[in-house]
């Protein structure tokens, strides 16, 4: 989640690491020191604001190149696992200013289910068991362009 000072407009973003702070990537801001402030105006993380990102839904097939790069694929394992990557994986870049940094699984309840990180190194691909969910949900954020989300209803 990405978080707004509200004195200076400096976004704190738990997904990346802050190397002029030392603060290590997917650092919750609740998990920040207690006399943490903001590292532009000196302001505490009290008068942070969450910021609400809208998700970007995705239909069956993309609809455009920016679609395209962020589209969720998703594919059945024999062992009733899913996988999820994001499809056409060389097109996306996967370095420390642009990739996709994490993928979440939510179910129809809008209760958070699983989530992963990941680093610039490793591709977004993520395998889970969603046999027992029968609707859910899967988001996949970009550094860069945002949330990216698809709608499942598993077929019995």
């Amino acid at each position: 989640m990405r978080y707004l000072c509200t004195s200076c407009n400096y976004i704190y973003d738990e997904d990346l690491w802050d190397k002029t702070e030392w603060i290590k990537s997917w650092t919750k801001i609740e998990n920040l020191w207690d006399n943490f402030v903001c590292p532009v105006c000196g302001e505490y993380k009290d008068i942070f604001h969450w910021i609400k990102e809208e998700i970007n839904y995705l239909t069956e097939k993309p609809q455009d190149a920016i679609e395209a790069n962020h589209f969720i694929k998703i594919t059945k394992n024999n062992d009733w696992r899913t996988k999820f990557e994001i499809w056409f994986l060389e097109f996306h870049p996967s370095g420390e200013e642009h990739r996709i940094s994490s993928i979440w699984i939510y179910d129809e309840y809008w209760d958070l289910v699983y989530e992963k990180f990941f680093s610039s190194w490793e591709e977004p691909v993520l395998v889970f068991d969603v046999s027992d969910l029968d609707e859910y949900e899967i988001r996949a954020r970009c550094i860069v362009h945002g949330i990216w989300g698809r709608k499942i209803k598993n077929m019995v």
